[in-house]
């Protein structure tokens, strides 16, 4: 195989977020042949987009070529082919993303067919190189994910290639022998883009060379981001210019298009999507109707119907229903979820088929919203036992009370409560009050619904509250039909030591069960000579989950290893910049084994201080035979047999960093640890099912089940063509209003220009009409001659014209109280904070880090003492120079809801008439914007020594208050907000 380097070329104008989805996902995937990364930065429009590339670049993880001016899309593109003039080139656009070993398949492709000039992947978004089919609009398709697809695709379709009149050019291989023998792309005729890879592909064909599709490789591909509104004009003229040069060009591709020869590949890769069974094959039947999801012929209507119970929020619960669901085979599983906002958690019911990909079959709007989780509820009652009456529920499997009614423990019905965490009990669902908690008296009960970051129901429940849907809960758990099952020992002892009375109800240990998409060999390859070790830190950070821990072992297990932080969300931010560690934010769970393979962990490190209930992550862990060093405590003690399948230590730092010494420094010991994993079992969905299927053994399938089946097929059937009606209405919709748009647009230029010409016309007509114009007609003929023999004006010094001095700002409008209530109110929606919060209000960017680090350490007691308090702060982003000395402790904030970052200034009316407080940065903010904030009746916090720009009578008493320290702060805004209550 050719084993010289390829460049891979990746054009780049606009579009942040999806130019980093492309290039992380090119960085992140392991390839066999070597590959130069090539940014070319055409003279983009965006400053952030510029300076990421060029941070990456200084990194040494590409290679950044910048345009001093912008040259367009060809331009650019034959810069970078023409960079080394002795490699194979790929040409990526920025609104792709890649899987798994695409490059290497491609290399291999262009190997295996030595007169393929050009290669071109299947791509949900390709023209005639698309799958589904060309002209599918809904993204990577089904439910694997990119990696999932792509590994299925590369299984399916290895090595397979069809000759295609043309390449796309969102992802094309090309030869160099063929690029030196065709040359490069025709910049004269297509210089903006589109077109010009056609163009170079029929130049190829002319020669001799093929174009193929190499059809074993699926890209994602979003289509439009660097083009936008120019998009269509380019298409339209490009057509032109391509029809000039190729007046056969349609011809030769609508003669491919009757034959289409690439109908095999797409259904064989329909085929192996079925074959996975479930939701994929649910969403293969969707895309043979057209896009229109059609689940009736999945589901057979003879199954006996279990509802299960459970909220909207996704997490653990969540995919453990959709496993469950997507594998029972003897029953027909229906969900009824409750949907959050931010005052309520159950606001809605919905039913759904989970199996299915589809719309909620049914919604119910509660009158009366469940705040938290409530003993009784009469609408809730009456619409739980229409669904259990009307599908002829056989049996209850209850995953989470959260925005539900306990009505749901009462039915009569054989019911399974499953134990995923500890709510009702824990208004805080894990139990975490500085610590895991061993018991929950009334005073520690109300301590945590005020200060506890964890408690999500502070805002709309009192102690009094928990304390009766305690009791009503253990009277229902206590009765007969209503059986506990736990994923381990460990989250059922913590349960029943909270609630003695329970501790001697019967239960079952049923451990989750897992399903990994295919992956390549499990066999570790070993470590290049000279590697340096590698940890992967798998799995969400938070503050019960071990963040502080892992913060302050970070600089010593740096010292010894590369590290990855997998999955961390929004708490890995702040140790991006941290010198030997990577950070995924967030990645597809089909992808999961491709990234551990890719990175090739010597160890995962599970450093939660918060007692697990299962640990999902420790299952994949397993799975993939990677070593796990976790702390000592919940689900890890229980499952992790010390020093056989995994390391066990306290959860502290000191001991996290002593036994990750003590692993890297002893390989056999690795080894053997790998050795066992790769003998250990992974448990199975069926295994799992089966389990909670002998719990409930399945009644018969008479004419009761058979009713529900067809009642459920007329409801998918109805709930389909709603959503086709709906879709076919929005595309009308979005037709008229571009139109009317267009329409609108075009009148009022017509109409500023009209004006213009009246308007000149005018002028004109009185200047001619006037008698100096007249008196100076000689003065204007010899002006004219003049100029003839004028010398240039040497230069001289230009007057600056003087800086308009800053606008003050203006009185804010005033509202009556309703208004200024629903302006508080569409604030904390655009944040998603409840009502009832508290904002502490900044305006504008801290002047500096040290600045930045004072504000910071304000915020955070003010804020850590009160969940009903939170920190906006407006007018800076998160990646403005002010954070760079402090950067984790804002992360840090951001991540817990304690501080919310907004980037303009736009709504600066509508953030001083929302707030309770205001926080000023400096003299400078104060003198800015504090008389606006006391005009607003709020709180003023000045920066210590500040001498307040407006007099002390236009304050109410106590409203302006200096601000030496966090004591001091936190006193009087406690004080100030306990006295205030706005409407």
């Amino acid at each position: 195989m050719n084993t010289s380097p390829i460049d891979v070329i990746v054009p780049v104008y606009r579009g942040l977020a999806e130019t980093q989805r492309c290039i992380q996902s090119v960085l992140r995937s392991h390839q066999q042949i070597p590959f130069e990364l090539i940014a070319i930065n055409d003279a983009g429009p965006e400053p952030a987009l510029t300076a990421w590339l060029r941070e990456l670049a200084a990194a040494g993880r590409l290679t950044l070529l910048e345009n001093e001016t912008n040259l367009g899309f060809v331009r650019t593109v034959n810069r970078g082919m023409s960079l080394h003039a002795d490699r194979d080139v790929v040409l990526l656009n920025s609104d792709t993303e890649v899987a798994n070993d695409w490059l290497d398949r491609l290399a291999a492709c262009a190997e295996r067919n030595p007169q393929a000039g050009t290669l071109t992947p299947f791509s949900n978004n390709a023209t005639i190189c698309s799958y589904p089919f060309e002209g599918w609009t809904g993204g990577v398709p089904g439910t694997l994910g990119l990696a999932g697809l792509d590994s299925l695709i590369a299984t399916t379709l290895a090595g397979q290639v069809v000759d295609i009149p043309t390449g796309v050019g969102f992802c094309m291989y090309i030869r160099r022998t063929c690029l030196d023998e065709v040359g490069l792309f025709d910049a004269e005729r297509f210089g903006r883009g589109y077109g010009e890879e056609n163009d170079f592909c029929r130049r190829a064909a002319a020669r001799g060379w093929h174009n193929l599709l190499a059809a074993d490789v699926f890209v994602f591909h979003e289509g439009g981001v660097s083009f936008s509104e120019e998009r269509a004009a380019l298409q339209d003229n490009a057509m032109k210019r391509l029809l000039e040069a190729h007046p056969d060009y349609l011809e030769v591709v609508h003669a491919f298009i009757a034959r289409d020869p690439i109908a095999p590949l797409r259904q064989a890769v329909d085929k192996a999507r079925c074959a996975c069974g479930g939701a994929e094959e649910a969403a293969v039947l969707d895309e043979r109707s057209g896009g229109i999801p059609s689940p009736a012929p999945v589901m057979p209507p003879t199954r006996p119907v279990q509802l299960h119970i459970s909220h909207s929020w996704g997490g653990g619960t969540d995919r453990w229903i959709l496993d469950y669901c997507r594998t029972d085979t003897a029953r027909r599983n229906l969900l009824l979820r409750s949907r959050s906002h931010r005052n309520a958690a159950g606001f809605r019911i919905e039913l759904v088929e989970p199996a299915v990909d589809a719309p909620p079959l049914l919604a119910w709007d509660l009158a009366l919203p469940i705040r938290a989780c409530t003993p009784s509820h009469p609408e809730y009652a009456t619409l739980l036992e229409a669904v259990l009456t009307d599908f002829h529920v056989a049996s209850i499997v209850v995953s989470s009370l959260i925005g539900h009614s306990l009505e749901a423990l009462s039915s009569g019905l054989p019911t399974v409560v499953v134990l995923h965490d500890l709510f009702p009990f824990c208004p805080a669902l894990f139990a975490c009050y500085d610590g895991a908690c061993s018991d929950c008296p009334q005073a520690r009960l109300k301590t945590c619904l005020q200060s506890n970051p964890l408690n999500v129901f502070w805002h709309n429940t009192a102690d009094a509250d928990w304390h009766r849907l305690r009791s009503t809960y253990a009277a229902l758990i206590a009765r007969p039909e209503v059986q506990v099952a736990a994923p381990s020992s460990s989250i059922h002892e913590r349960w029943a030591s909270l609630q003695p009375a329970l501790a001697g109800k019967p239960w079952t240990r049923i451990e989750h069960g897992i399903a990994l998409p295919p992956a390549p060999s499990a066999a570790h390859p070993p470590a290049p000579a000279g590697r340096r070790p590698r940890l992967l830190v798998p799995g969400r950070l938070a503050p019960h989950k071990g963040l502080s821990l892992l913060r302050q072992a970070l600089p010593a297990l740096c010292r010894q290893a590369d590290i990855l932080l997998l999955g961390c969300g929004d708490f890995g931010r702040a140790f991006k910049s941290m010198a030997g560690i990577e950070v995924i934010e967030h990645y597809e769970h089909a992808e999961l084994p491709h990234i551990v393979r890719a990175f090739a962990p010597d160890l995962a490190l599970l450093v939660s201080i918060l007692p697990e209930s299962f640990s999902y992550t420790l299952s994949e862990m397993f799975a993939l035979g990677i070593p796990v060093a976790a702390t000592r405590i919940g689900a890890f003690a229980e499952r992790i047999d010390d020093g056989l399948t995994g390391l066990l230590f306290a959860p502290d730092a000191d001991a996290l960093i002593h036994i990750v010494s003590e692993c890297l420094s002893h390989p056999g010991q690795l080894e053997a640890l790998r050795r066992n994993l790769a003998a250990r079992p992974v448990r199975g969905l069926a295994d799992m099912v089966a389990d909670y299927n002998a719990l409930l053994p399945a009644p018969g399938t008479g004419p009761e089940a058979r009713a529900a089946g067809r009642r459920l097929d007329t409801l998918h059937q109805r709930v389909m063509e709603d959503a086709r009606h709906h879709q076919e209405a929005g595309a009308l919709r979005d037709t008229v209003q571009q139109q009317a748009a267009a329409l609108s647009a075009r009148d009022d230029r017509i109409a500023r220009l009209e004006e213009q010409v009246r308007h000149l016309d005018t002028r004109l007509r009185e200047l001619h009409a006037s008698r100096s114009w007249r008196l100076s007609a000689p003065l204007r003929v010899l002006g004219r001659g003049a100029r003839h023999f004028t010398a240039p004006t040497p230069p001289g010094p230009v007057d600056t014209p003087p800086q308009p001095t800053p606008a003050q700002p203006q009185p804010l409008p005033v509202l009556d109280t309703a208004a200024r209530r629903e302006v508080r109110e569409r604030v904390r929606h655009w944040f998603g904070i409840p009502d009832q919060g508290r904002i502490l209000l900044s305006l504008g960017a801290p002047a500096d880090s040290a600045t930045a680090q004072r504000y910071l350490a304000l915020v955070q007691p003010l804020t850590a003492t009160r969940n009903d308090l939170c920190a906006i702060i407006a007018g800076v982003t998160p990646d403005a120079p002010c954070w760079n000395d402090c950067r984790e402790d804002m992360a840090t904030l951001v991540a817990t809801r304690q501080l919310f970052l907004a980037e303009s200034l736009h709504d600066r009316d509508a953030f001083l008439l929302a707030a309770d407080a205001f926080l000023a940065l400096d003299a400078g903010n104060l003198e800015r914007d504090g008389a606006n904030a006391v005009e607003a009746g709020l709180l003023v916090l000045c920066p210590a020594g500040c001498s307040t720009p407006f007099g002390q009578a236009t304050t109410a008493p106590g409203q302006l208050i200096d601000a030496p320290s966090a004591d001091a702060a936190c006193a009087a805004l406690h004080a100030w907000l306990d006295a205030t209550r706005r409407d």
